[in-house]
């Protein structure tokens, strides 16, 4: 049995991404978050962050470089002093060979100097969140008595500015601000990141709405990334843009595409408290109808291969493994992603075994489509140019 455990293992993994819930806590309430909690204040001890690297290092589960990631809450609501006691346990992991680089994700409003220190002694990768000028960001990131945060947010940016610390942001694209792409381009642009992402307004967890569903928000989606497309066309891509990046990389892949979030222990999400999931991160600390939570177990108790043999887990992996074939029989695009993502076939679908969602329309194959377009221009350019020469 032990041998037989030690296989099943091995096919699954290895842990690419561990995202540690530093605390559940936000300090505002974000229109569209999904995650429910966020009003506990809660912490992870040191003693946790120990049992969360003892079990990576005996679960057979960590082959090349690890990702630690502090988010699901607002990370920079602790105090630099927190992550400069927890950070360095991680040197065990270094230790076995395995490089660790840490990241948080934070909306930059609570940033201090002591941050900025902790960002530039452990090259923290650090990612914001904000939505672009203010007129925008501020319609759907807003403190709990409905004001704005985007002075906060770029007071915070520009201590990190001031002190060289650079940043990723992430924007979420609502009904709104697609309507705006030269406004956004040109924010991010002059804040000077090195890339920008956008998330489209999902329905996930808690979010059971979202304003993306409104009618003709694909032709606006698409003039958006045409726009934004040939704004970072002339300035020669000096911005990245993630949505253009990534789907130029999965159309040109030749190599069978792994989806992290559909495969087990790609991703590993520790709550606080101990308590682990895997698969989407945006499970943890949700529930639905058919399963009452997706914990798996707790750093502190379970072996992480023991999981494999977990009823919840068992059920779900079934019912994911499930959505992946109708998606890899009924859609053309399988390719692409590999079977989406599976919080949000449970969130717009009511079932892990669905299909399509507003997420795989737009982001993947509306994208695709776009990019597979502008692929194409080029290779044409490319021909002409060859056959002048």
């Amino acid at each position: 049995m032990a041998d037989t455990e030690h296989a099943l293992t091995q096919r699954v993994g290895p842990v690419k991404l561990l995202i540690l819930q530093g605390t559940p806590f936000c300090n505002i309430d974000c229109a569209y978050c999904y995650l429910p909690h966020r009003n506990q204040r809660g912490r992870m001890s040191v003693e946790t962050v120990n049992a969360v690297i003892d079990n990576l290092l005996s679960s057979d589960m960590l082959r090349g470089p690890l990702l630690v990631n502090w988010h699901a809450g607002e990370p920079l609501v602790l105090p630099a002093s927190y992550y400069a006691e927890r950070m360095p346990l991680f040197d065990r992991v270094v230790a076995a060979g395995i490089p660790v680089t840490h990241s948080l994700q934070t909306n930059a409003m609570l940033v201090s100097e002591e941050h900025c220190d902790l960002f530039l002694r452990y090259d923290v990768k650090v990612g914001v969140s904000i939505d672009g000028p203010a007129h925008i960001h501020d319609r759907k990131r807003q403190t709990r008595n409905g004001q704005g945060t985007h002075a906060a947010a770029m007071a915070g940016i520009a201590r990190m500015q001031n002190r060289g610390v650079s940043f990723n942001a992430i924007c979420v694209l609502s009904d709104l601000s697609v309507r705006h792409p030269d406004e956004i381009y040109s924010f991010f642009k002059d804040l000077g990141v090195r890339a920008v992402g956008f998330n489209i307004e999902e329905i996930e967890g808690v979010n059971k709405t979202s304003s993306i569903t409104t009618d003709g928000f694909d032709d606006r989606f698409l003039g958006f990334l045409e726009r934004v497309w040939q704004r970072a066309e002339a300035d020669h891509h000096v911005m990245r843009i993630r949505e253009f990046d990534d789907a130029e990389g999965r159309l040109l892949d030749k190599h069978p595409r792994r989806n992290s979030q559909t495969e087990p222990f790609i991703n590993l999400s520790v709550a606080y408290d101990g308590d682990f999931s895997t698969f989407c991160p945006e499970l943890l600390g949700n529930s639905s109808e058919t399963h009452a939570d997706f914990v798996f177990g707790n750093v502190h108790t379970t072996p992480l291969r023991d999981t494999l043999r977990h009823p919840n887990f068992v059920a779900i992996k079934s019912e994911i493994d499930a959505g992946v074939e109708a998606c890899r029989d009924t859609c053309a695009y399988f390719a692409v992603c590999a079977g989406g993502n599976p919080s949000n076939k449970l969130a717009e679908n009511g079932a892990f075994d669905s299909t399509e969602t507003l997420n795989c329309h737009n982001r993947v194959k509306l994208t695709a489509d776009f990019m597979m377009d502008k692929l194409e221009a080029r290779a044409d350019s490319k021909r002409r140019a060859a056959a002048v020469e």
